[in-house]
């Protein structure tokens, strides 16, 4: 840019000093034409005053040489060098002569010289060094209209030169003043002229170089004062643009909900220079949806500020997508109310601006801007940029409330699986091997993890312990109990044989330490393999069933006294549970289950039932403990079509072989 204040400056230089030359020239020029016509019409003058007397007639010739000489001497005659008369037949008759500007001594000339030099002089005749400083000129002598001859003047114009190259000088030295300050001026004022170029040039090179904060100041109304208002907006929408795209990339890499709210707040508060932000976002508590803080900056919000949001307010806000003031709003108590929460932390006197969080149509929250820093207000561009911000914001906190909600879903789906591969690890992994015994067991939670369980506890060489157990409800909390039942059971099955005692071990454990909301029903019995016998216990739990060999359709089904674990204490429950004994004959099946079979319902919500089971044990031949286990399986799958398993599934088939 300098180069153009160079040329700038030149150009304005060349064009003065043309202009000034010119008219120097033309007025010096004039001036000594002027002057010098001057002094030719007064040596006119001269040469006609003398051509106008009558002496040309007279036959004394003296007198007409007295008035020429007295012409010389007298002040008309200054700078004149001769003074000639000639007749009508071109003979001087009579001449003067100053010698004074010639470079003859005069004293030495004989008049018969003088005569010759006046006639040289007449002529012309002069050296050609000095025909810049000699002028002559003739007028006739007229009587009646006739020429009676001539008068020839000549005069000298060395003083008109010297005083001519004296002027020319001064002109000169004046234009060089002149020069000098029209230089130094042009410099000025090219400089001030290219100055806000100067300034544009180097705020580009700076935008250019990514500094979109440079801001030009320019007072003028111009073109230039124009530019740089151009400039200025150009130069905040690209630091808006540049603003947005740094926001949109740390917005996609900011993942975990509080550094994301805390990321949102402080770069729109900076971005609009607000003296004071706060985020909101909108909760629901039931029907009432409730305001809560969530991020202050510069200040953060210490305590936790929360807020009822009515429907209506929150229905009028919600139609709104672009920033607004509490002023366009008729709700606006709730945001009068949150000013006066907000001072009780930190200063906030008003609420300047409300930037509602949007996504997918609906709003997410409020994001509070007190006044700006500069207190210049927000104008149409900043609320438009707002509103871009606040969008982006908005979506980027709604995925962030997604991803935190699937995260925890995730966690908890990872943690169940953990616990149902514990839980599984605690139900049998083989099934027991005793002479004469064919034994299968099987549980299908109904969730990740359930409540059911059987388990089996070697006694002795011939007698085994065999129990399954359904805890009230589903999923994590009945595998807790579940988990602690099992506990008890392999500490006890080896100390207590008889199944009443043991389970009334178990009641006492539980009546005193688990909620009383949650109990569990169970059997639990002792199989002796020597006497072909099953001793047991029914503590509230389904019936037992016993298939007889000898007559396919023959189903025994028992449901002796028993209360489920953990309602009362041990003598209640002593009293009003018995132990049951069933004998059983070679081919005969045993049959546990839990309610999840007879429960298990199609999509039209019929349940399979008891009697289905029956009649399904009742019509199948057995071969084996799997294939009776199998058969149950697939005629549940049948009934209930592909429909949700809503409680969880266990069975234990034995058959005496």
């Amino acid at each position: 840019m300098n180069r153009i204040w160079v040329k700038l400056s030149a150009v304005i230089i060349v064009l003065l000093l043309i202009l000034m030359g010119t008219v120097f020239h033309f007025f010096t020029r004039r001036e000594i034409r002027l002057e010098r016509r001057e002094l030719q019409q007064n040596m006119e003058r001269v040469a006609k005053l003398i051509a106008s007397i009558r002496f040309a007639d007279a036959a004394d010739l003296f007198m007409y040489q007295d008035w020429i000489d007295r012409i010389m001497e007298s002040e008309a005659g200054e700078g004149l060098i001769y003074i000639a008369i000639f007749d009508q037949d071109r003979n001087l008759i009579a001449y003067t002569l100053d010698t004074q500007d010639l470079d003859v001594e005069s004293s030495f000339l004989t008049p018969d010289e003088k005569y010759d030099l006046v006639l040289r002089l007449t002529k012309g005749q002069i050296a050609e060094e000095s025909w810049n400083d000699f002028d002559r000129l003739a007028v006739t002598i007229r009587f009646d209209r006739e020429s009676r001859g001539k008068v020839d003047v000549g005069f000298s114009l060395i003083e008109f030169n010297i005083n001519s190259r004296r002027k020319l000088w001064m002109n000169i030295y004046i234009l060089g003043i002149a020069f000098l300050v029209v230089v130094i001026l042009s410099i000025i004022i090219g400089r001030r002229i290219t100055k806000p170029l100067n300034t544009l040039s180097l705020a580009m090179l700076d935008v250019s170089n990514g500094n979109y904060d440079t801001h030009v100041e320019s007072r003028s109304r111009d073109e230039i004062g124009k530019l740089s208002a151009s400039f200025n907006y150009m130069t905040l929408r690209l630091r808006e643009k540049s603003a947005i795209e740094d926001f949109s990339r740390d917005l996609v890499f900011s993942f975990e909900h509080s550094r994301l709210v805390q990321l949102v707040t402080e770069r729109i508060v900076n971005y609009m220079g607000a003296k004071q932000g706060v985020l909101f976002l909108i909760q629901e508590r039931g029907a009432q949806k409730v305001i809560m803080s969530q991020w202050g900056h510069p200040h953060n919000i210490v305590k936790r500020i929360e807020q009822e949001f009515p429907q209506v307010c929150y229905q009028e806000c919600l139609q709104r997508r672009e920033p607004f003031t509490t002023d366009e709003i008729t709700h606006r108590d709730q945001f009068n109310d949150l000013v006066r929460l907000l001072n009780q932390q930190v200063e906030f006197k008003s609420i300047d601006l409300i930037a509602p969080l949007v996504s997918q149509g609906e709003t997410i929250g409020f994001l509070l801007l007190s006044e700006e820093v500069d207190e210049s207000g927000y104008d149409p561009d900043e609320k438009m940029f707002l509103r871009t911000l606040s969008h982006q914001a908005g979506l980027a906190i709604r995925n962030s409330l997604l991803l935190q909600d699937l995260t925890e879903q995730e966690r908890i789906k990872k943690e169940l699986e953990i616990a149902r591969s514990v839980q599984q690890s605690l139900l049998p992994v083989f099934q027991p091997k005793l002479p004469g015994l064919d034994i299968v067991g099987l549980c299908i939670p109904a969730a990740e993890v359930g409540g059911d369980y059987y388990d089996y506890f070697y006694i002795d060489d011939y007698r085994i312990g065999i129990a399954i157990a359904d805890v009230s409800g589903k999923g994590a909390s009945a595998a807790f109990y579940m988990a602690e039942i099992k506990g008890m059971m392999t500490s006890l099955a080896d100390l207590v044989s008889s199944p009443k005692n043991l389970v009334a071990q178990l009641n006492k454990y539980l009546n005193k330490n688990i909620d009383k909301r949650v109990f569990t029903t169970m059997v639990y019995g002792v199989l002796d393999m020597q006497k072909l016998e099953f001793s047991y216990v029914r503590a509230g739990h389904n019936a037992v069933i016993a298939k007889r060999c000898k007559n396919h359709h023959d189903v025994d089904v028992y449901i002796p006294r028993g209360m489920g674990l953990g309602l009362v204490d041990d003598v209640t429950f002593l009293e009003s549970t018995e132990e049951h004994c069933i004998q059983f004959a070679a081919g005969d099946v045993l049959i546990l289950y839990t309610d999840g079979i007879s429960e298990a319902m199609n999509e039209n919500l019929e349940e399979f039932g008891e009697e289905r089971l029956y009649d399904i044990i009742a019509a199948n031949h057995v071969v084996g403990a799997y294939d009776m286990q199998r058969r149950i399986m697939r005629q549940i799958n049948e009934f209930v079509q592909g429909a949700r398993q809503h409680d969880d599934i266990t069975m234990i088939i034995a058959q005496f072989i």
